[in-house]
């Protein structure tokens, strides 16, 4: 993590990293926080190093998530993050951006209460999606293809 705020996505960004980092390098599920921690920068984590970094022995992984969450995000980021998928329109963007966007942004869920399986999300991107493009799948029958990755391949 570098500098700036620090919001969900930065956060998703910096433990899906970790996660690929620590894969390669084989780490022990003990010595996970502290292999990838003080590859933090930064004024936030510099500070959250200089306030836990004698406890980092004794965090594990889901420790060290929750802790990153409870110091970094507001108490309702979950709620927040689920209410702005629900929100989510197309607008002038490209259909394929659009769709990438509304899973993206359900990936920061993931594990949560609030994460949205495949038929959601597919409901969500159908009812953001642009009208124009939206009547177009209606017209070429898009809605007898029955699994979401078929679809996502016919409305691109």
């Amino acid at each position: 993590m570098g500098e700036g705020d620090i919001d969900t996505t930065i956060l998703w960004d910096w433990f899906v990293k970790c996660k690929n980092f620590l894969r390669h390098k084989n780490t022990a599920p003990a010595d996970m926080v502290k292999t990838v921690t003080y590859g933090m920068t930064g004024v936030h984590a510099i500070h959250w190093l200089a306030a836990n970094g004698p406890s980092l022995s004794e965090m594990d992984w889901d420790s060290y998530k929750n802790h990153l969450h409870a110091l970094f995000l507001p108490s309702d980021w979950e709620y927040t993050t689920w209410m702005a998928i629900l929100c989510m329109k197309q607008d002038s963007k490209p259909f394929s951006d659009f769709a990438l966007d509304v899973m993206g942004r359900n990936n920061l869920l993931a594990g949560t209460d609030s994460f949205m399986n495949d038929n959601f999300i597919w409901d969500m991107i159908e009812a953001g999606m642009d009208m124009e493009l939206a009547m177009e799948c209606h017209h070429e029958n898009t809605n007898s293809i029955t699994t979401f990755k078929a679809w996502m391949d016919e409305t691109k």
